[in-house]
């Protein structure tokens, strides 16, 4: 159908008119950011986060400051920002958690009038930092677990965070923090008493998780090839793929010589009684050593993933503790590695 002519010049007014008006509508922060002693701190990041009214939900935005500190976040709608800075591994945290914040933080306004707003945002005091290893109880196996971190005066300022076995986790300082460690299959872990920790100071802490033998979870056995060294993956619920055999009520989870095993069956229950074997080419079973407290254990980097926004995969690495370090770098990918 063809469009008249007075109405086809309507419509790109109108649609000349929408885009120019919120071409316009944008504007920036910039800035500097400076550490306690007034110095320009590089390599922090910094984002702003619309304060009140209604917002598209976006992914979350960092910049970088330069060598000087300073820093520049282009593109945003007018209105009010609050602006939070960071640098974690110089003990500064992620002031947008009003658990390190406190509900503190300098803010920005960007309206027609004032499209661009410049800030110095200070950082600090420090964070304390506690730092250690999550382990079995029973054996010392590393474990991945969950941090739930609570200001004692301020029930309603928390944080809850996820770890790996060797542990850094910034508690802001001059604060009595709470802490709590959970991990699937294992019971809870609580601090005694309430940490306080001065600015900059670090606190080593070794955490060991009772195992909770949950009878309702059933377990799997994962079967390697014999020699096998590297990083394995299952991915689980794959449509048309074949099913997981199940003996005596426990799913078994064959791992072909590279590495990668499909399966149209669930997957592993988190926390249940898992157990690792090698198998030869003639289908005996060698229980793959779980002994970390001796220096023996062959099972890490356990971890899971998802797919197309589902819970579907299931990884870990079999091998030394050397030879699980020298090639952490690799990633989850499956596959044998190349050991000298």
């Amino acid at each position: 159908m063809k469009i008249p002519q007075r109405l086809a010049i309507a419509l790109s007014l109108v649609l000349l008119f929408y885009w120019t008006t919120n071409a316009q509508e944008k504007g920036s922060i910039r800035g500097t950011v400076v550490d306690e002693a007034g110095a320009p701190v590089a390599g922090a990041k910094v984002n702003a986060s619309p304060l009140g009214g209604w917002r598209i939900i976006r992914a979350i935005r960092y910049v970088s400051t330069d060598a000087e500190g300073r820093f520049l976040i282009d593109g945003l709608e007018f209105g009010r920002y609050a602006v939070f800075a960071m640098k974690e591994e110089a003990s500064y945290p992620n002031m947008s958690s009003s658990f390190y914040s406190n509900n503190v933080f300098p803010s920005a306004v960007i309206a027609p009038s004032s499209p661009s707003q410049e800030l110095q945002i200070q950082l600090g005091p420090k964070a304390g930092a506690i730092t250690g290893s999550i382990t079995n109880s029973v054996n010392g196996a590393p474990i991945n677990a969950g941090f739930q971190l609570t200001r004692a005066a301020s029930p309603d300022k928390w944080l809850g965070t996820s770890a790996p076995p060797n542990y850094r986790i910034l508690l802001p300082s001059s604060t009595d923090v709470l802490i709590e460690v959970s991990a699937p299959g294992f019971k809870n872990w609580t601090a005694p008493s309430p940490l306080r920790l001065q600015p900059g100071s670090e606190l080593h802490l070794n955490i060991s998780l009772e195992p909770a033998h949950d009878a309702t979870l059933h377990p799997s056995k994962f079967l390697v090839p014999e020699g096998y060294i590297g990083w394995l993956l299952l991915e689980y619920n794959v449509k048309d793929a074949e099913l997981s055999p199940i003996e005596v009520g426990v799913k078994v989870f064959k791992f072909p010589p590279n590495g990668q095993l499909s399966t149209s069956s669930p997957g592993p229950e988190r926390g249940a009684d898992d157990e690792f074997f090698y198998y030869s080419a003639d289908s005996s079973l060698r229980q793959i050593p779980g002994d970390y407290v001796n220096g023996k254990g062959m099972i890490w980097g356990i971890h899971e993933g998802t797919k197309n926004g589902a819970l579907s995969q299931f990884g870990f690495f079999v091998g030394s503790e050397e030879q699980y370090k020298k090639h952490q770098s690799q990633g989850t990918h499956p596959g044998p590695i190349s050991i000298p």
